[in-house]
C-alpha cells in the first residue's frame, strides 16, 4: 500500500474512534488487525494530526562493522 493511503487510514481511523467508535471494528472495516488500530490511537495522544503522517524513509541504513569479524550488520 502506498504510505500516503496508509497516512489517510490512519487519520480515519483515528477519527472514527474519538467518535466513539470501538478499535477492532475500526480495524476491521480497513481490513486490518485490531493491533493497528490501537497503535494509530497510540501514536496520536497528545501529539494531533502531524503524528499520523509517514516517517522520513529515505534515510539510508548505518551499517555496523563487526572489528573482529569485519562482517558489517544493518542496524
Amino acid at each position: 500500500m502506498a504510505h500516503n493511503t496508509l497516512e489517510e487510514m490512519r487519520v480515519l481511523a483515528v477519527q472514527r474512534m474519538r467518535e466513539g467508535e470501538h478499535p477492532e471494528d475500526v480495524a476491521k472495516s480497513f481490513g486490518m488487525h485490531r493491533s493497528w488500530a490501537f497503535r494509530c490511537r497510540a501514536m496520536t495522544m497528545g501529539r494531533g494530526k502531524q503524528s499520523t503522517q509517514d516517517k522520513d524513509i529515505s534515510k539510508p541504513y548505518r551499517r555496523h562493522v563487526d572489528e573482529v569479524s569485519g562482517e558489517a550488520d544493518v542496524v
